[in-house]
């Protein structure tokens, strides 16, 4: 026997339905709870049935699906979660106040209330809206094709256009799946723009590794396997994480082999703009050829640095210290972290207030300045790009850096935190022990470059 006919004819009516959803009023919502997670307020929701379900998921999503590094969670509870606390009212006074006794015990003025109720009439639903109101609290309701008395006691509200309540609970995950999307998707964002503006990244990747040959003999140095995939990937996975989608990257050795692995960037959701070096412009060099694309603040990531440091904290710190300059000034705020091999990498030192006083590429045995080294990650201001010479090769390290200083160019340090992990797998013996290390969850040595 066959269904197909009926499959069909709902698929149908939940096209239509969907179609017709108010994108206008999910989009409030949306910035309803934008606004809680800036607050530090708490999301309630209150459903009774299969509308509790939808509740319990809704918790689910925003708690963890709206996660973001190095910021704060937002808080998300069901109402309907609790058992014992439900009983008990439902015991002693009615169910009717069950959900609303325990609002009133948990909320604060400025949380919100999202009230999930198919017919717009569950009045335990409807009483805990009440309460809400009560206590100063906006409320939200996800409500059927009409919605009922519940449309006109909420503050916003989303209805269903669907004749059947299985549908119409359809309807309300996918309205959950869509908050969670979009609200991701602007924390993100937050975490790493500043003054409205989106901060863009650039991957120096165009070396030839030589101090890894043979493995790079026929491969880029950063596609070369860590943890079951290329160490780049690791890099652009930590650069989506904070939001951030569009990255250049520079490349000369083996290009393809780079290329034909991340394409545009879409696998990972991401935007890749490469520029090809047929001769190596050096560190400095690369970025300045990528200048058109890198039109306002980017984050600076050597292609050879794996780390998981709290890269939205690092912005931060930059667009602080660069908050009383004028907007485009070119100024730059350099990760730091200890060194055992001062000899091998870039020299620090800075004053009191984070201000880089002096830098000093690979300092001869026993001149180092300090224990501090450029960690490989950096926030650059597009007028950085002004300060380097096109179209040859030049160095940060070698020739940037000493001369921004020269001429009293803002650059700052900002010293890794204890426990992060960050690691320079530019050597054999680096190479192998970063196999090891990697994933740091597992094991979180001192960071070192």
């Amino acid at each position: 026997m066959s269904h197909t006919e009926s499959i069909d004819r709902s698929i149908a009516s939940v096209t239509d339905a969907l179609s017709k959803l108010d994108r206008q009023a999910i989009a409030e919502v949306v910035d309803e709870f934008l606004r809680a997670w800036h607050e530090g307020a708490t999301l309630f929701f209150a459903g009774n049935g299969g509308s509790a379900a939808t509740a319990a998921h809704f918790v689910v999503d925003m708690s963890k699906g709206t996660a973001v590094p190095g910021r704060p969670p937002l808080r998300a509870i069901s109402l309907t979660d609790n058992l014992p606390s439900l009983t008990a009212w439902a015991n002693d006074s009615s169910y009717d106040v069950a959900m609303s006794e325990r609002l009133r015990a948990l909320a604060s003025p400025n949380d919100v209330l999202v009230a999930i109720s198919c017919s717009g009439t569950s009045r335990n639903v409807l009483h805990a809206v009440q309460t809400a109101h009560a206590l100063g609290l906006r409320t939200i309701g996800l409500a059927g094709r009409d919605g009922g008395r519940l449309k006109d006691m909420v503050d916003v509200c989303v209805c269903a256009p669907a004749e059947w309540i299985g549908q119409q609970e359809d309807l309300h995950m996918v309205i959950d799946h869509a908050v969670t999307l979009a609200l991701r998707e602007a924390m993100l964002a937050e975490s790493t723009r500043v003054d409205g503006t989106a901060v863009r990244a650039m991957i120096l990747a165009a070396g030839e590794g030589t101090r890894l040959r043979p493995l790079t003999d026929t491969l880029a140095k950063a596609v070369l396997p860590v943890g079951g995939k290329p160490a780049l990937e690791h890099v652009l996975e930590w650069l989506c994480s904070y939001g951030i989608r569009d990255v250049g990257i520079n490349l000369h050795h083996c290009p393809e082999s780079i290329t034909s692995r991340f394409g545009g960037g879409e696998r990972l959701g991401m935007r890749l703009t490469y520029s090809r070096e047929p001769e190596l412009l050096g560190t400095a060099g690369g970025v300045r050829a990528l200048a058109s694309f890198l039109d306002r603040r980017f984050v600076l990531v050597y292609g050879d640095v794996l780390t998981d440091l709290d890269l939205s904290r690092l912005v931060q710190y930059h667009a602080e210290r660069v908050a009383s300059l004028r907007p485009d000034a070119p100024a730059l705020t350099m990760a730091l972290c200890k060194t055992e091999r001062p000899s091998e990498v870039g020299i620090v030192e800075v004053d009191a207030r984070g201000n880089i006083t002096r830098f000093v590429e690979k300092p001869a045995p026993g001149t180092a300045l300090s224990d501090l080294s450029n960690a490989g990650v950096l926030v650059v201001e597009p007028g950085i790009l002004d300060h380097i010479p096109a179209g040859r090769a030049v160095d940060f390290g070698r020739d940037v850096f000493p001369a921004l200083l020269d001429r009293g160019v803002p650059m700052f340090g900002w010293r890794i935190p204890d426990g992060t992990y960050l690691a320079d797998y530019g050597t054999l013996e680096a190479y192998a022990r970063v196999q090891v290390e990697w994933p740091p969850n597992l094991r979180r040595p001192a960071a070192s470059a």
